[in-house]
């Protein structure tokens, strides 16, 4: 692969060749770019084949074509262009990968979609899962790429015959559940995939974890023909963009949260909606509706020392036994 600096004056290169719209001589190339093709004739053309190779190794191919004389002239081949394989290493990959979680706390971030896209793939494509710092969760492990593959087929195909699924999920406290699904939509969010639909043992829509899930599949009344049909209103992005507390655990309570330091600033991002209370001392305390305490607890944990969970009192004790927990599994370690 060429180096940092090569590849920079190489991008400039294929930049312009892009913007002039037609095929270029080699003479045209040496012209616009002095200080690159500079010596001999052959020398020129030396570099000029070298370059050519180089960027057909960037994912970018500049083609021959039999215009402008004997001695043709090039084109970037667009059709044909494409990105390099990237390939990371663990802690590379969780560096990218924590850096895109950081940007999806925006709510208003311009290429939002198309980062949670790439957040996938790297999840997806990378040895090893990246760390959840955003989720915490003590209990079980996340399930291996393959598996997710597996389950993922299950949900497209589900999803594309309306053909109803059977789930054995794994609570939070570990109880196993067996419930029959009329799955709506899935979708990925903040680090993981989950999947909407129609629980039959709840009697409503509910929001499931793809990595509590131990296993599922297709169990139509007739394989020929729908089980279910989707409603026109339902759309997953209003399901796959709630924020973890959102979710339809429990009856709705009242919580607050107090950040101090950067995350003072950061308030209406972090906690969208709340109700906000600036202190003397520029801390801010967020008052909010919630439906997943839990989920608030392992988000509030995650953002570290600036950020404490005021009330309920049940939710401070979780608190303190999810950092108990994490306590004995790191002097285990020890």
């Amino acid at each position: 692969m060429p180096r940092p600096a090569a590849e920079a004056r190489l991008l400039r290169l294929a930049a312009w060749f892009a913007d002039q719209g037609r095929p270029v001589t080699r003479e045209d190339v040496y012209d616009a770019f002095p200080g690159d093709y500079g010596g001999s004739e052959a020398a020129r053309e030396k570099k000029f084949t070298r370059d050519k190779a180089d960027l057909e190794v960037l994912g970018i191919p500049v083609r021959h074509v039999a215009e402008l004389g004997e001695a043709g002239a090039y084109v970037v081949d667009t059709g044909a262009a494409f990105l390099p394989r990237l390939e990371f290493s663990p802690q590379e990959a969780a560096a990218v990968w924590l850096a895109g979680q950081s940007a999806l706390r925006s709510h208003d971030h311009p290429l939002r979609d198309d980062l949670e896209v790439a957040l996938r793939k790297l999840v997806v494509g990378t040895k090893g899962l990246p760390p959840r710092a955003a989720t915490l969760e003590t209990d079980g492990v996340p399930p291996e790429p393959s598996s997710v593959r597996k389950h993922l087929d299950t949900l497209a195909a589900a999803l594309e015959r309306r053909h109803r699924m059977r789930l054995r999920y794994r609570r939070p406290g570990g109880e196993v559940t067996e419930r029959l699904l009329d799955l709506h939509g899935y979708a990925w969010r903040n680090g993981e995939w989950i999947f909407v639909g129609h629980c039959h043992l709840r009697g409503a829509l509910r929001v499931f974890y793809l990595r509590r899930v131990e296993s599922m599949k297709l169990v139509p009344a007739d394989p020929r023909k729908p089980d279910y049909q989707i409603p026109a209103s339902f759309d997953v992005r209003a399901w796959s963009r709630q924020e973890p507390w959102e979710y339809l655990v429990h009856p709705p309570r009242e919580a607050a949260v107090r950040l101090r330091g950067s995350l003072a600033a950061m308030a209406p991002r972090l906690l969208p909606g709340a109700r906000l209370t600036t202190e003397p001392d520029g801390a801010r305390t967020a008052r909010l509706t919630v439906r997943n305490l839990a989920g608030l607890v392992r988000q509030t944990l995650a953002w570290g020392s600036e950020a404490e969970l005021l009330e309920p009192a049940d939710g401070r004790e979780l608190a303190r036994r999810i950092l108990a927990g994490l306590r004995a599994r790191l002097e285990a370690a020890r």
